[in-house]
């Protein structure tokens, strides 16, 4: 659950979610504005174990920095 929290913590995740709530992050061309951040909030992500413990909030974000 730590990394879970780090995750909700990580500058680049609230950003993502800031932005999910004024359209940004279903423009897809707007994907790149989060490089800067992206790689250590998916490696975190990737630690957790359980990602039936995230909420679907999170799988959305994380699946689309990852372009899924």
């Amino acid at each position: 659950m730590e990394t879970i929290q780090l995750i909700q913590n990580h500058a680049t995740y609230k950003q993502i979610l800031a932005d999910s709530f004024g359209g940004i992050i279903y423009n897809v061309a707007n994907r790149n504005k989060y490089d800067e951040g992206k790689e250590a909030l998916i490696a975190l992500y990737e630690q957790v174990e359980n990602k039936d413990a995230c909420d679907g909030i999170m799988k959305g974000a994380m699946n689309f920095i990852q372009g899924n």
